[in-house]
């Protein structure tokens, strides 16, 4: 750090959630950079965060051509190890993009590193994948602490479970890290929808009944037939995990599922933590403003994270 301000690099930045995490958690920063390739993500980026470098296709960055930075964040690529997707792990060429991470990271030796990634990663299936990643982060020279975190276990209305990895280079001697502690809920759905309202909300979601017994048993994706079924969650007035796919995140009353309604991208995004509105989504399709709430970060969690951190 340079005059106490901390300087960042965001790698498959999406809507630069780490950028909001970081302001949100009140720590003096810089990002020096980012790496994305979705345009509508770049816009995004570029419409909340001004006059900061786009690195572009991070399998093409030369790390020696990065400016310096003292952390690193990086969401890396889910779908490989996500219940909703194939289970390929490392078979799925998007699967190896961690190994990005560590390209970069060994390379440009940042103080810190905050990393996540979907709970399925930990799962006994992608056990050799998980430990290669334990294995190449002590390797380069990183203390590796991890623990899968639920966004409504720190503020946020969204049942949203995530595995992070918070990494400290070896010689800084930081030898012992505490997450951030859980606390009870004061906002709900009722407070997130527009306008909002006093009745009691649920989340409701279209799902088939078997997508992830091909997880849980270790057989092949699509072996079993797709049964679906109206549910909803039994957390009241917490939502079901934000994705792409909008018929697995709906709200309505427990008397009426069935006339339950589409979230609003503007909705999902305070489900991500933007309590007050703050991203700018603008210039985007309604499709693009949903895959960018489905694949982000909670910023309100991952400031918690960052402030324990850093501090």
């Amino acid at each position: 750090m340079v005059d106490g301000v901390l300087k960042t690099f965001e790698m498959f930045a999406g809507y630069g959630g780490g950028v909001f995490a970081i302001k949100r958690a009140g720590i003096l920063h810089e990002c020096v950079g980012f790496s994305e390739i979705k345009p509508h993500a770049i816009t995004c980026f570029k419409n909340n965060h001004k006059n900061i470098k786009n690195f572009g296709d991070c399998t093409q960055i030369e790390p020696h051509k990065l400016p310096e930075f003292d952390l690193l964040m990086a969401g890396f690529p889910c779908q490989p190890f996500s219940a909703a997707g194939k289970q390929k792990g490392e078979l799925d060429i998007r699967g190896t993009l961690f190994n990005e991470i560590i390209r970069i990271a060994e390379v440009k030796n940042p103080k810190y590193m905050l990393l996540e990634n979907v709970r399925g990663l930990t799962f006994k299936n992608m056990k050799d994948t998980f430990d290669k990643i334990l294995f190449e982060l002590d390797r380069i020279g990183y203390n590796v602490y991890w623990q899968i975190l639920n966004s409504r276990d720190y503020g946020t209305p969204q049942s949203r479970k995530r595995v992070f990895f918070v990494c400290f280079r070896k010689d800084l001697g930081i030898t012992e890290f505490n997450f951030p502690n859980p606390k009870e809920l004061t906002i709900f759905l009722k407070d997130i929808v527009e306008p909002p309202t006093d009745t009691t909300l649920v989340s409701v979601s279209w799902r088939n009944k078997n997508r992830s017994k091909h997880q849980q048993e270790g057989e092949a994706y699509g072996k079993y037939p797709n049964e679906y079924i109206y549910q909803y969650n039994k957390d009241i007035g917490v939502s079901f995990c934000i994705a792409s796919a909008r018929h697995e995140f709906r709200v309505g009353t427990i008397e009426d599922l069935e006339n339950a309604r589409d979230l609003t991208p503007q909705e999902c995004f305070r489900l991500m933590g933007f309590f007050d509105d703050e991203i700018n989504i603008s210039n985007l399709k309604k499709n693009q403003q949903y895959d960018l709430a489905g694949n982000g970060w909670d910023i309100n969690l991952v400031s918690q994270i960052l402030k324990s951190m850093i501090e």
